[in-house]
């Protein structure tokens, strides 16, 4: 908890002369406010209390005293607005920088991550918890705490000032305070952690329900997941209700009980004083206590209100710093030329879980510019053996070489910038087809945008909108046809020009007639590049030079269409099934 604090802390470090005027500002507005009761008891004790005895007001004293009164609590409310204005503009800084670091770090994390973490997890700690942190920590706890603390230390210095005796024993609260603050601590922080807690699952719960609705709604699952979905806010209830029974009882009555108390002690303590002569005691000074002792409390009431945005803030920094020290993906190692695009695997065995392997002992060559297929049924490992190439895993066992270097020996972004990939289910981003096409990189110039197109078959699309590779893309591309998803993602992977293609299925999700289209344009992406496709549909892999047939993590098979069907094998049982279907 401590280390959250102190990292918390760490961002002033980009705002000093920010923090520095806003704190300087604020202990300006304290001591001016503090000012004010002094001219209230000169008021009382030099113009009121002389008046009630001979009926002569000095009204000119008065005004003087009214307008100094006014005057100093309107340059305190100045100084304060000023600071606090300046403290709050640095917490939105200050968040808008947290944001780019850990959304620069999440490109950072490798794929593995994100297959164990829901989405909506991710994008809670990057949105919501960064959120809690400007509202509750660098707005209310920082420029608050700062506020109140110097009014409190103000108080207790004017109350020293005034009477010793008493300054000292008002003193008294400050080891209340932290038996307190201890024990709202120790219950706050639990229900804290639990409350953001079932508010990230219930941003996954909305981000996957949102996203698979259609299918929700096809197999009319709507009463099952709102009974999943009550199921969790009920428990973000409860845990808000233990929250708010401990902060109402705490935060609240007790807070009430200790002002009335020490008022009532402040008042017997003068009045014993007086009574035993003392200390010479006025309406003015007993006046000037009071309101100090009410000015004591009201900075005290919002640091206890303050506890409730630390523990907040503190579950919500946790989170945020348990993101930011994901490790990232390792980029050390020697650059990786790729000349002719060869590929080796080396009795290669992997498994995502150390002591569950999904491939075994997987041997094969891919010689440069050759197209590889890999079938097999669910399960059987050809998403895996990707995964490796891309270096998104790495194997426990064997080697994976590319022209004879061992790419675990080299830079991942090496390796990856003479590779693409086309996914069974193209992903569009929001932007432009332009901007789809050339994923921001400012090399990519419109006219290879247009001509990777052309070349992939989809120039259609330039004379079907107004503004034509500059036509808006936006959920994900729903306005384009499955068809032309893929046609945009060939066109990214050509423009790339990459000297390793993956095909994941590439056809799986069309209709014949435009698999006819897509077969043609896969055949202008392949030419010249070393090629690895995943694919059901075998008649699509007919031509491929070499077929690896894999079943429970092991390549059971190897050969060319031709000669795989004269064995009766898998391969042979799986296209002979498929023909039957058609």
């Amino acid at each position: 908890m401590f280390k959250t604090i102190l990292r918390l802390f760490s961002y002033l470090k980009y705002h000093k002369k920010t923090f520095i005027t806003g704190t300087a500002l604020l202990i300006a507005a304290a001591g001016l406010e503090l000012c004010s009761p002094l001219l209230a008891k000169r008021s009382i004790d030099d113009v009121m209390t002389p008046a009630f005895k001979d009926g002569n007001l000095n009204l000119s004293l008065l005004l003087l005293l009214l307008s100094g009164y006014l005057l100093i609590n309107l340059l305190g409310s100045l100084f304060r607005y000023i600071s606090i204005l300046h403290l709050r503009k640095m917490a939105n800084a200050i968040v808008k920088r947290m944001r780019d670091d850990l959304f620069a770090h999440m490109h950072q994390l490798p794929i593995s991550y994100f297959d164990r973490i829901p989405a909506g997890k991710i994008v809670a700690r990057i949105t919501n918890d960064t959120e809690v942190l400007r509202s509750n920590f660098y707005v209310n706890v920082l420029s608050n705490m700062l506020s109140n603390s110097i009014s409190i230390i103000g108080v207790f210095i004017a109350i020293t000032l005034l009477n010793h005796w008493l300054g000292l024993a008002v003193l008294i609260l400050l080891p209340i305070l932290f038996i307190w603050q201890k024990f709202y601590t120790k219950y706050a922080t639990r229900y804290n952690l639990d409350i953001r807690e079932y508010t990230s699952q219930i941003s996954g719960q909305l981000n996957e329900f949102v996203q698979g609705m259609p299918v929700i709604q096809a197999f009319q699952r709507e009463k099952q997941l709102l009974t999943e979905f009550k199921a969790t806010v009920g428990k973000w209830h409860a845990a808000g209700k233990k929250y708010l029974r401990l902060d109402s009882a705490v935060a609240w009555g007790f807070a009430n009980f200790l002002r009335n108390a020490t008022i009532l002690g402040v008042i017997y303590t003068l009045s014993a004083l007086f009574l035993n002569g003392k200390m010479a005691l006025t309406a003015g000074l007993l006046y000037v206590f009071i309101d100090y002792i009410n000015r004591l409390f009201d900075p005290i009431d919002g640091m206890i209100q303050i506890f409730a945005n630390i523990q907040q803030s503190l579950a919500a920094g946790m989170r945020i710093f348990d993101f930011a020290d994901e490790p990232i993906e390792d980029q050390s190692g020697a650059e990786l030329a790729i000349g002719a695009g060869a590929v080796r695997f080396q009795q290669v065995s992997f498994g995502y879980l150390a002591d569950t392997p999904v491939l075994h002992d997987i041997t094969f060559t891919a010689a440069a510019g050759e197209t590889v297929a890999l079938v097999g049924h669910t399960g059987s490992g050809k998403s895996s053996i990707l995964n490796l190439l891309f270096r998104f895993y790495d194997p426990q066992a064997g080697k994976i070489l590319i022209d004879e270097q061992v790419i675990k020996d080299c830079n991942r972004q090496s390796l990856r910038r003479h590779m693409a990939i086309v996914l069974q289910d193209p992903y569009l981003f929001t932007g432009t087809i332009a901007s789809n096409i050339s994923m921001g990189d400012p090399t990519i110039t419109d006219e290879m945008v247009m001509t990777a197109l052309d070349k992939v078959g989809a120039s259609y699309l330039l004379g079907r909108y107004q503004q034509g590779i500059h036509h808006p893309v936006v959920e994900k591309g729903n306005e384009f046809s499955s068809g032309e998803r893929q046609l945009i993602s060939f066109a990214r992977a050509l423009v790339f020009d990459p000297k390793i293609l993956i095909l994941d299925e590439a056809t799986s999700h069309v209709d014949t007639e435009t698999e006819a289209i897509i077969q043609k344009a896969m055949e202008v992406l392949q030419k010249g590049r070393t090629t690895f496709m995943i694919a059901h549909r075998l008649s699509t892999i007919k031509e491929a030079n070499q077929i690896l047939v894999l079943d429970k993590g092991r390549i059971v098979e190897r050969g060319t269409h031709q000669t795989l069907l004269q064995h009766a094998g898998i391969y042979r049982q799986m296209y002979q099934m498929q023909a039957e279907q058609l």
